[in-house]
């Protein structure tokens, strides 16, 4: 399970985007939408009163009123609408029971368990997920939930949930994202520039690969390798291949910065042979290239 927060000043659209995939609607368009526009399943939702339709749908423009009508008893919070989706890997589809319990857990952990909170199940997509629109302030006007590190958060959360809940772990936090937003992501985050660091740090004061990884473990961080290195950060389980935090971390680069040279780099022929000149036969060649 990975999990992505983004806020905003605006929770009719983020509400109609979760109920109709459709952020912004004209009230032409809106006079048209029937039952088969809806795309999102209200699954779980606290502090909010429902408006139904005529036709079954659920009134988005009531509950945004909800949300402007708590906000205004704080006018210095501006972004004051939360938005949680946590998506699952491919084939892997929760139960509403199992989405219900992520939500009051997230609810709990996050400052929003006396807010105003719905929870908006999407399966029309190769990865199920569901969509969290939280107020961050209280009936009492009191800014409950702090948005400061949420991306290491969420990934520590994700942790706990996989664990209480069985589910697959996902410890890259960017596993499922598209390609192009993976590149802007694992740029700009700010544990893969602390991982950098720490890296960075340790690299001038070790000898080995061995070395790197006593001095690393000492600073929160495991290394692992085999074909190639991957790094987890203790804390927040989130992991990264070397090559993804940049090309001088990858294992190859790392081996020369530490002044060895690569094991790919290094002679395989055993030494006993070094000496032999082998000889070529056109029977060998042909029974080469026919694979005997």
């Amino acid at each position: 399970m990975i999990g992505k927060v983004t806020g905003g000043t605006n929770p009719i659209g983020l509400l109609n985007y979760c109920y109709y995939e459709k952020e912004k609607l004209s009230v032409a368009e809106k006079a048209r939408l029937t039952p088969a526009d809806v795309r999102g399943e209200i699954v779980y939702i606290q502090n909010l009163g429902i408006n139904s339709m005529p036709d079954g749908r659920f009134d988005m423009d009531y509950l945004a009123k909800q949300f402007r009508d708590c906000a205004d008893k704080n006018q210095n919070l501006k972004n004051y609408v939360w938005h949680q989706s946590f998506s699952f890997p491919k084939g892997e589809i929760p139960t509403k029971e199992q989405i219900q319990r992520i939500s009051t857990t997230f609810a709990k952990d996050f400052g929003f368990s006396d807010n105003q909170l719905v929870v908006f199940q999407h399966n029309d997509t190769n990865h199920a997920h569901f969509h969290i629109v939280a107020n961050r302030i209280n009936f009492n006007g009191k800014t409950t939930a702090n948005d400061g590190y949420s991306y290491l958060k969420t990934g520590t959360f994700c942790r706990k949930i996989e664990l209480e809940l069985g589910l697959q772990t996902t410890p890259n936090m960017k596993a499922l994202l598209p390609e192009k937003e993976r590149e802007i992501d694992i740029s700009t985050n700010k544990l893969a520039q602390n991982i950098r660091d720490r890296i960075d740090r340790n690299l001038s004061k070790c000898n080995s690969m061995e070395d790197l990884r006593i001095a690393l473990q000492k600073e929160g961080l495991k290394m692992y390798q085999k074909r190639g290195i991957s790094f987890l950060d203790i804390k927040t389980a989130a992991k990264f291949k070397g090559s993804d935090l940049g090309r001088e971390y990858s294992l190859m680069n790392i081996e020369k910065r530490l002044g060895q040279q690569p094991e790919i780099e290094k002679a395989v022929i055993p030494e006993k042979t070094k000496d032999i000149e082998i000889k070529s036969s056109p029977k060998f060649d042909m029974d080469w290239e026919m694979g005997m």
